[in-house]
This record gives structure tokens, C-alpha cells and sequence, in this order.
């Protein structure tokens, strides 16, 4: 059995993400979702809450056949899911991106990356608006450098071998031109071999504007989902230190499977 969580403060984004989550995972009876409440010491919805919470256990329940729910009291949001993740061995969380108001906004674009950071399991990160078709294709963002079979790769994997979707592999560079290097080519080959069970499909993308290039990819080949890393694409390591975390996250189309090392 494999717990996937899912954060609920009631709003309609993480509502969408609970949607997405239930579509996703349908009739997969290994699924076991949970439904995650975090609310502040002293709060006095504690009943109605948890009302709430049963009543969408009853509405997913007709897909999902597995599903708890929990209420949690603490001070520190970021810190209580970390730990119950790390309990639960959670397989991933899944997050919208803001909260109850532009105040709260409790899963906010900085809080989603805060819970990715400690490194507890896989975080999908789901558009406010995105809904669920279908899961055929999905892209890994690699920055093709020091290829090998690092906990990050094994992460990956074990997503790709549960949810079997067709595997893109892209690399954006500049300095791409008319071939690949024998640097590029021997990466390539590496990564080939990690994941030959899904049989990857390569591709490299000679551009300036790494955002551009990824919206361009996605739109073509029909992308459901991005999975991106550290070890992937060092637009990661940006993500998580400066301002253009909230531009990358806000402007993409599809869901984003955050993996950090």
C-alpha cells in the first residue's frame, strides 16, 4: 500500500488538487489517500471540519477505494506535514498553490517548495485551474551533466513504474547546434541505460529561454506532467533560492512533480 497525501484547508484550490489526486489514482487499489488537515492551536472548527473532511471521504470513495482522514493541530504547517509525510513513508503529497485567502495563502508557491526542500517524498504541485485527462506523457527537465543513478533518479523511477507513462527526456542548452557533443551524447547514453525500462525518448532544444523552451515542448508533444529535480536541471536550484520560483510554477500549464536529493 502506498500513502499519498493531500492537504486540505478547504479552499477551492486544494479542493482541485483533492480532484486531480482522485482522478489520477482511480481504482488503483495499492492508492491509499489521505486527506490532511492542518489547523492552528485553538481554532474552533474543529467539529465542522472534520464534518467536511468525512464528507468528501464519502464522495471520493467511489474511485478511491482507500482514503483516511486526519485533523492536526499545531503552529508550524510546513514542519507538521514534513513529520507526518516522513511517518507515513508517503509515496507524494499533493498540493495546489494557494490558500483560504492572499493573506493565508497556506500553499502558496513558497510552502509548496518549503515542503519539497525537507525532502520527505515527491511533491506534485497542480495549477489552480488543471484538471485531470489523462496520464500519457510525461517530460523530465535533465540538465544531462554527472549522469547516475542517484536517490533523485531512483525517486523518479519508482513514480514512472507505478503511474507507466510515456517518458520525454529534454535537455535546453545554448550551446546546442547542429550535433550533440560526445559530452551530451555520453549523458544521454547513461540516462538512456538508468531508464531504459520506460524506453525514454530524447530531446535536445538549442534556446536561450529556458521557460519558453519548456512551454514550446509541452504544448507539442502533449505533456500531462514535468518532473524536474536537482540533479535534473539546475533551474531547480534556482527554484529554491530566488524569486523566480513563483514564475515557474505559476506559468506552467501541467502539474509539476517536484523531486529534491
Amino acid at each position: 500500500m502506498i500513502n499519498v497525501i493531500v492537504p486540505i484547508d478547504f479552499s477551492e484550490t486544494s479542493l482541485n488538487a483533492a480532484r486531480y489526486c482522485v482522478n489520477m489514482y482511480a481504482d488503483k487499489t495499492e492508492v491509499n489517500m489521505i486527506l490532511y488537515h492542518f489547523y492552528k492551536s485553538g481554532d474552533d472548527d474543529i467539529e465542522t471540519n472534520l464534518n467536511y473532511l468525512n464528507s468528501l471521504k464519502n464522495e471520493y470513495a467511489a474511485q478511491i477505494a482507500n482514503i483516511e482522514i486526519l485533523q492536526e493541530s499545531g503552529n508550524e504547517f510546513i514542519e507538521s506535514l514534513a513529520a507526518f509525510a516522513h511517518v507515513k513513508q508517503g509515496f507524494m503529497i499533493v498540493m495546489g498553490l494557494t490558500g483560504k485567502s492572499a493573506v493565508e495563502q497556506v500553499f502558496s508557491g513558497s510552502n509548496t517548495l518549503k515542503i519539497a526542500e525537507k525532502d520527505v517524498c515527491p511533491v506534485l504541485v497542480v495549477p489552480a485551474h488543471c484538471t485531470f485527462n489523462n496520464l500519457q506523457n510525461v517530460l523530465i527537465a535533465s540538465e544531462m551533466k554527472d549522469v547516475e543513478e542517484t536517490p533523485v533518479i531512483l525517486a523518479v523511477k519508482r513514480v514512472l513504474a507505478f503511474l507507466k507513462p510515456k517518458v520525454h527526456v529534454l535537455n535546453v542548452d545554448n550551446s546546442h547546434y547542429i550535433s550533440l557533443t560526445e559530452a551530451y551524447k555520453l549523458e544521454r547514453d547513461k540516462m538512456e541505460v538508468i531508464l531504459q525500462e520506460f524506453s525514454p525518448e530524447f530531446y535536445f532544444m538549442r534556446q536561450f529561454d529556458f521557460h519558453e523552451s519548456m512551454n514550446r515542448f509541452v504544448e507539442d508533444k502533449n505533456i500531462d506532467m514535468i518532473i524536474m529535480g536537482p540533479k535534473h536541471h539546475s533551474i531547480f536550484d534556482i527554484m529554491f533560492k530566488t524569486q523566480h520560483t513563483k514564475k515557474m510554477l505559476y506559468q506552467s500549464e501541467v502539474p509539476m512533480l517536484l523531486i529534491h536529493e
